[in-house]
């Protein structure tokens, strides 16, 4: 079990604004020890009133008690994410692993990717978690792509555009979040952006295809974006990635597709967003300047929490207004849905599922 820092849950929210709810670190389960070599960070970001957690591993009985735990000590109200692109047991041993989303897209079939959708947001709310990293809305659109692929629901705009509306239909009728990603569109790297900085070098009517599966996100009313760790000249000559880009967060997002919800970084540790900055620190100052709501995965987050709060007389409004956001979000999710996960019927689907999307291709 994971230890508990003394007073965290009783004491009262500091008047103000404060920086940390804006700061999502993470927590991973560790095979041999579970979640416990995680305690005194955990305990720290409680103390420094953390807006919620990333969650990676562990079965999902320790993952529901970590949840629980980590709510009642928390003095505000928590959104607790994870990546669940191919469902809860992506990441969770216990709960309903489902194929990739090419497997959706190759089978064409819209109500098996609103059912995915409900599922992964119901197992997710059963383990205590209430954001769901998905659906990924880039195209597969380059085939020396490293790090989209299969994760894509295809090349066709119009298609991708029609599963990743039926996903999030699903999730949300599961009363869990959903958080479109990679905005403007990761399709076309030919980098990894965990390793580097992409650079998506095309003019902005071929972008206007990426961008389609983002405006249908959009209309469908998902609740959050997540910003791609790529450069794309033809939106910002500047030559930064997106998440640090007023121009392409705050002028393309917010301005003209007009977008008012929640938008995240991607995670702060990726090579992609440290390349052209001094540290995570200074990231994470550049990226809530440039229109960021939430700062995902920063390794350090007191360092990066105090870099905020010395930023914040230049950052303006903005701590504010983020940490506005990540509050309604919280609240929309406050109520806890009890539930079932791993259950027979929802494998059996599944497995059918992953059956119909098998092709002969010789012989």
């Amino acid at each position: 079990s994971v230890s508990k820092a003394r007073g965290v849950g009783s004491r009262p929210p500091e008047k103000g604004t404060r920086v940390g709810r804006v700061l999502f670190p993470a927590i991973r389960w560790d095979p041999g020890q579970g979640f416990a070599p995680a305690a005194r960070s955990i305990d720290v970001a409680l103390e420094l009133g953390m807006g919620g957690f990333i969650l990676f591993g562990g079965p999902a009985a320790a993952v529901l008690e970590l949840t629980g735990d980590l709510r009642s000590r928390s003095a505000v109200p928590l959104l607790i994410g994870a990546d669940l692109e191919r469902g809860a047991g992506q990441q969770f041993a216990g709960a309903v692993s489902l194929p990739p989303a090419a497997a959706f897209g190759a089978i064409g079939d819209l109500s098996a990717t609103r059912r995915a959708g409900e599922l992964t947001g119901r197992e997710a709310r059963a383990l205590g978690i209430d954001w769901v990293y998905a659906p990924v809305a880039d195209l597969d659109a380059e085939p020396a792509n490293p790090i989209v692929g299969t994760r894509a629901y295809g090349a066709d705009p119009a298609a991708v555009s029609a599963h990743v509306a039926a996903w999030i239909d699903g999730c949300r009728s599961a009363g869990a979040l959903a958080c479109v990603k990679h905005f403007p569109g990761h399709g076309r790297t030919v980098t990894d952006s965990h390793l580097g900085l992409p650079v998506v070098e095309v003019p902005r009517p071929v972008l206007e295809a990426d961008l389609r599966p983002f405006r249908s996100a959009l209309e469908h009313g998902v609740d959050a974006v997540m910003t791609a760790h790529v450069a794309y000249p033809a939106l910002d000559p500047g030559g930064g990635p997106a998440t640090l880009s007023p121009a392409i967060v705050t002028g393309l997002l917010r301005g003209e597709l007009g977008f008012h919800g929640l938008v995240v970084t991607d995670a702060l540790v990726m090579a992609g967003v440290l390349g052209s900055q001094a540290d995570e620190a200074q990231a994470a100052v550049t990226a809530l300047a440039a229109g960021c709501d939430g700062i995902l995965y920063p390794a350090d987050p007191r360092r990066v929490a105090v870099a905020l709060e010395s930023a914040r007389a230049r950052l303006g409004g903005r701590i504010a207004e983020a940490a506005r956001r990540v509050k309604d979000a919280a609240r929309r999710v406050a109520s806890p849905r009890p539930g079932e996960w791993g259950r027979a019927e929802d494998r059996d689907w599944a497995r059918d599922v992953a059956a119909r999307t098998l092709r002969v291709v010789r012989g």
